[in-house]
């Protein structure tokens, strides 16, 4: 008897009747699903990115999204707003008409306020947590635990001192699987990592970040009949998640009352440059070039050179350097009599693979194009360029669109993570076109020790 895959063969390898000439297919015509992506990353890049995260990150609230609100507009955005448009019975075109903002917005605030989603700051950091469940407090060798009274959602807070255990060997220690513990995720960067994994019957995840004297973080374990309601507390755990004065955290409801911290303040650091020389670099004097962010006299540089120094030298001038973050490669410079000059512009629009952009440094002007959306590692803070350089990276219309740090690399910090630097230290770049970067290029020298 001929069976019903048999018979389906059969009929598909029987032709009907001459077939017609055809060397190739035609081609596919798009797909009516990548136009309307298409259109709906228009409508986000028109929003900017600091828009755009707040949008995220009240679909990570709702459940739609299972992803950090990192500001950038992409296909799990997408699905996440069709996904809810699609809930409310809206048209799902992956585009939010103000209504459906406004709808979005409360269905979060809702969703969090059932948490009780607030902020704390302990252990050097500042970050959300669900304050309505874990209601119960206890002291910890390394920090403070928040727990429920039954114990099947826990908060830890912990700091653990570099000197104690370094950064990368806490890391490797925290992602050894044994018996009963098994780890389905593990990240590692210079500046913080993230594990996941279910131990002794509880899921986990935990989030670290790296600073020169220590490593600060938290970790949240919860019952696994929780979820999948219960994990996007931890997606916006890790949104909040930031050093305490450093900024503020993200994702935390704006009506969250701080909870004041379980510690006493860590004491201030000695007197030194913001951003340390590294051990073995050599102290020779380095030259570069700034960009003047803001009326103030604000220069944008690359950590990499002024790293070791206190203060630089700009246009014969002594300059402090008030900022520096090295792992992601951003410094700020600020100069005691600015010159009369507009400060430069941010590109809000994400770039695109193919985009035109200009570097602008000390070897000159070049231009080149974005040869990929991520750096090595699949690292979504930075750009891959065609070609190397070092300065600033800018737009057609003389917007700063990212940092390329002073290797001479074909890496860029994008403007997302520039701008969220920048924001940190008190300088808001104008969302507005028409930038000159030779006009705010800055000359700095930069003698370490100095």
């Amino acid at each position: 008897m001929t069976t019903a895959l048999g018979l389906a063969v059969l009929v598909l390898a029987t032709p009907a009747g001459p077939a017609p000439a055809q060397t190739k297919p035609p081609a596919a015509a798009a797909k009516p699903a990548d136009a309307a992506f298409d259109l709906a990353k228009t409508a986000a890049d028109a929003l900017g990115p600091e828009a755009t995260a707040a949008v995220q990150r009240d679909l990570i609230w709702t459940g739609d999204l299972n992803s950090l609100a990192s500001g950038e507009f992409g296909k799990r955005s997408f699905d996440a707003i069709r996904a809810f448009q699609k809930r409310i019975k809206a048209k799902d075109t992956g585009i939010l008409l103000p209504t459906e903002r406004d709808q979005l917005a409360k269905a979060a605030e809702r969703a969090a306020a059932a948490y009780g989603f607030k902020p704390v700051t302990a252990q050097g950091i500042t970050v959300g947590y669900p304050a309505k469940l874990v209601t119960q407090k206890t002291a910890t060798e390394h920090g403070v635990k928040y727990s429920t009274p039954t114990g099947n959602i826990t908060v830890d807070i912990l700091r653990y001192a570099a000197t104690e255990e370094a950064f990368e060997p806490l890391f490797t220690r925290l992602k050894t699987e044994r018996a009963g513990r098994k780890i389905t995720y593990s990240l590692l960067r210079p500046d913080f990592f993230v594990i996941a994994g279910t131990v002794d019957g509880k899921s986990f995840y935990m989030r670290f970040l790296k600073t020169d004297e220590d490593s600060r973080g938290f970790v949240l374990g919860w019952d696994p009949t929780l979820s999948p309601g219960f994990d996007r507390v931890s997606i916006a755990m890790a949104g909040s998640l930031a050093l305490a004065g450093a900024a503020p955290a993200a994702g935390v409801p704006a009506s969250g009352t701080p909870v004041a911290a379980a510690e006493p303040p860590a004491p201030a650091k000695p007197a030194g440059p913001p951003v340390p020389l590294p051990a073995g670099a050599p102290s020779a004097p380095k030259s570069g070039i700034g960009f003047l962010v803001s009326a103030r006299g604000d220069v944008l540089t690359s950590a990499a050179l002024v790293a070791g120094c206190r203060t630089v030298t700009a246009g014969g001038a002594s300059a402090p350097v008030v900022a520096g973050d090295a792992a992601n490669g951003p410094a700020l410079v600020r100069l005691a009599a600015p010159p009369k000059v507009a400060p430069l512009p941010l590109r809000l629009a994400a770039l695109g693979v193919g985009d035109a952009v200009e570097l602008v440094g000390p070897a000159g002007r070049s231009a080149t194009t974005v040869a990929a959306l991520a750096g090595p590692g699949d690292d979504t803070r930075r750009l891959t360029l065609a070609a190397p350089g070092a300065g600033g990276v800018f737009d057609a219309k003389g917007a700063l669109a990212g940092l390329v740090a002073g290797d001479a690399g074909p890496v860029a910090l994008k403007a997302l993570f520039v701008s969220a630097f920048l924001r940190a230290n008190g300088v808001a770049l104008a969302a507005s076109e028409g930038g000159d970067p030779a006009a705010a290029a800055v000359p700095l020298t930069c003698t370490p020790g100095s």
